[in-house]
């Protein structure tokens, strides 16, 4: 028995074997610190290859391995799992350790040998204290997991990543290097071997034998929610479903509660502990599903996930294998359903796509900025350009990897390094990005098997026809794809009695103010902007110059169910428009017709000044609120005094029309309540 099996049978009993020889041989190369790049199927074992090799290398007195791990909920998963192989491991996040002292302790838990492997995220590494502690490391191998991150060709490409690319440049000959991933294509792959430099690739076929394909489609929000009630308990155990944004991770889980199913949201605004729990439900099968966006993705591991739904379509094959890899690692029969459909999906996916990356035209004002003072800190850049603040953090982050600009302390600063406009590349890498999305289009209509068109995708050498998709099957006959009109007008109840919530606004972004002069009570909004009632809203805006009947009916009756709800007093409700210089009757008129279907008063009493700019094209909150403060007015000598005022306008999304009009109302009127509402609620979904 060689020395590997016998570690192999340490930890998983006499009868253990390496799944296939390319197992064996990369813990080989791993143990023996050479460059190693592994792209085999999700469920492979690739963390058995780091962490039993780990436990030789320790064994034989070697250094700690370092995991890159692009996720906390991956990390925290994988930290679990080291036990079994007689090992210890521990995590440097943005939530666990945050002081310098107790960083400090955990490296001298590693060299003291009582800590063997070392988790952290790509984003500690533009940390120079941090840098600085690992220095202090004795480290045996070098793990980037997920290593499809590291390539800007990759789906799910993060800048922080870059900075990997200079630490396997500084690494000493004798620590190893290895980079895991299921989701690489050959572009991928060779970018991937080109940083790693001189490496074995070993690579094996994609094709999961566990999981039978599906896909439905449902058009409509509405559709979805039924056909996701009607089918979940038709599958055994727990699972997964994807969503895009947090909104509706929260309220898919509240539909299914409604229907005594257990579900339960899990996205990054979480805390630490809540999510915590929620994986430790899932992993003990407490629960039937956690709706969730991408960050419960890459890697997770449990054995027995046993169906994952997609609510929308990912933007990649890449992206969709890597998702649908969480299901069926240890079970015969998994389930994995795409649910598609609608212009709205495929806008919002495209819209993310082409601003994967930012504009030359921002990166050009951020050093033009800094070109002209000798340092800024991020509050004066976001006061003075108009970019949004995700965007410029991400342009601060790319220029401070490629070392055109510094940070001190709080402060950026320009470089000597000159500038290289990466605009070319950005962009080839945004059209290849399109086609990839072209593919799931595609896959939406393929009648073939669906198994092999996502394999073969992915350039995947082996691949052929899976047998057991629903393609492939001869009768599917695992869901109901059916959805009833009885079933469609449940979801449309339930969306009647919940209610999309404007929350406040508290505080004010413009330099020398802080708190507003007043908060506006919490509002609501009839629709989200992918629904169907939302894209009622954008037709009558964008195309008919005026908003429907149904929608005037859907607004009144939810404006009574709320104020009924909540006990809210309805005599003195005066409504009141928001004003617009591009449409002047759009929302005027919509809200007199509110006015008489709610039997309420009506009064305009807000203005615009002329030649106002369009608010949309205001990329940040500074930049927002300033332009509203501008250019909104009382235009009125109708005294609304010891009123409640219904704040109404068509869409809402920053919230600052909102927040600014009910400022100025409440200020010019004694005793005001201000309660906005809106037709559509667009944030999210830009």
């Amino acid at each position: 028995m060689s020395d590997l099996i016998t570690e192999l049978t340490e930890v998983f009993g006499d009868r253990a074997t390496f799944r296939d020889e390319y197992q064996e041989l990369a813990v080989q190369k791993v143990v023996n610190k050479e460059r190693v790049l592994i792209v085999q199927k999700t469920g492979w074992g690739k963390s058995l290859v780091y962490f039993l090799a780990t436990k030789i290398l320790r064994q034989r007195g070697d250094g700690v391995t370092i995991i890159i791990s692009p996720l906390l909920s991956l990390a925290r998963n994988q930290i679990e799992s080291t036990a079994k192989y007689n090992i210890t491991a521990e995590s440097i996040n943005s939530q666990q350790n945050k002081t310098q002292v107790e960083r400090i302790e955990v490296i001298e838990r590693c060299n003291n040998g009582q800590c063997d492997v070392l988790f952290i995220t790509p984003e500690q590494l533009q940390k120079e204290e941090f840098i600085r502690l690992l220095s202090q490391l004795r480290i045996a191998l070098f793990v980037v997991d997920e290593a499809h991150c590291i390539s800007d060709w990759g789906h799910d490409f993060r800048p922080d990543y870059r900075r990997i690319r200079q630490l396997l440049d500084i690494l000493p000959n004798n620590v190893g290097v290895l980079a895991t991933t299921a989701t690489a294509n050959d572009r991928v792959i060779q970018d991937i071997s080109n940083q790693l430099g001189n490496c074995e690739i070993i690579r094996g076929p994609l094709q999961r034998n566990s999981l039978k394909l599906h896909k439905v489609h449902l058009p409509t929000t509405e559709l979805k929610y039924s056909w996701i009630s009607k089918n979940i308990n038709f599958f055994p155990g727990s699972g997964i479903i994807y969503a895009t944004t947090i909104k509706e991770c929260e309220r898919l889980a509240q539909w299914l509660q409604t229907n005594q199913i257990a579900a339960y949201p899990y996205h990054s605004n979480l805390s630490e502990e809540v999510k915590v729990e929620l994986e430790e439900k899932l992993i003990n099968n407490e629960l039937k599903v956690l709706v969730s966006t991408i960050a419960l993705g890459m890697g997770f591991d449990k054995d027995d996930i046993s169906f994952v739904i997609h609510y929308y379509t990912p933007k990649s094959m890449i992206e969709y294998y890597q998702q649908i890899g969480r299901a069926g690692r240890n079970i015969s029969d998994s389930h994995c359903i795409l649910l598609y459909g609608g212009k709205e999906e495929t806008r919002i996916n495209e819209y993310f796509i082409y601003n994967s990356f930012p504009k030359q035209e921002d990166i050009d004002k951020v050093l033009s900025y800094l070109d002209t003072c000798n340092q800024a800190k991020m509050r004066d850049l976001s006061d003075s350009i108009n970019i949004k603040s995700s965007v410029l953090e991400q342009i601060l982050k790319l220029l401070s990897i490629e070392g055109i600009i510094a940070k001190d302390g709080s402060n950026y600063y320009r470089t000597v390094k000159p500038y290289i406009s990466q605009e070319s590349y950005y962009e080839s890498i945004i059209q290849m990005k399109i086609k990839e999305y072209s593919e799931l289009l595609a896959y939406q209509n393929q009648n073939g098997c669906l198994m092999q068109f996502i394999t073969e995708s992915l350039d995947d050498p082996f691949s052929e026809p899976c047998g057991q998709c629903s393609n492939c099957a001869n009768l599917w006959v695992h869901t109901d794809d059916t959805v009833s009109t009885l079933e469609n007008n449940k979801v449309q109840d339930f969306f009647d009695n919940q209610f999309i919530l404007i929350e406040p606004r508290k505080l004010s972004g413009i330099p020398g103010l802080r708190k507003l002069a007043y908060v506006f009570e919490t509002g609501i909004a009839l629709s989200y902007y992918h629904e169907e009632l939302g894209q009622e809203a954008r037709r009558g805006k964008y195309i008919n110059g005026a908003f429907s009947n149904i929608l005037i009916e859907a607004s009144a009756k939810k404006i009574i169910t709320y104020f009924y709800k909540n006990k809210l007093n309805w005599n003195d409700v005066v409504i009141v428009p928001i004003p617009s210089n591009r449409r002047p009757l759009l929302v005027p008129q919509f809200a007199q017709k509110l006015a008489e279907a709610l039997k309420c008063e009506y009064a305009h009493v807000l203005a615009k000044r002329p030649d106002e700019p369009e608010q949309k094209s205001f990329l940040n909150s500074q930049h927002q609120e300033a332009n509203i403060r501008n250019y909104l007015f009382i235009d009125s000598q109708i005294d609304l005094s010891n009123k409640h005022i219904l704040l109404v306008d068509d869409f809402v999304d920053s919230k600052w029309t909102f927040a600014i009009g009910a400022e100025l109302i409440a200020t010019s009127y004694n005793n005001v309540k201000v309660t906005p509402f809106a037709i559509s609620d667009t944030s999210d979904s830009d």
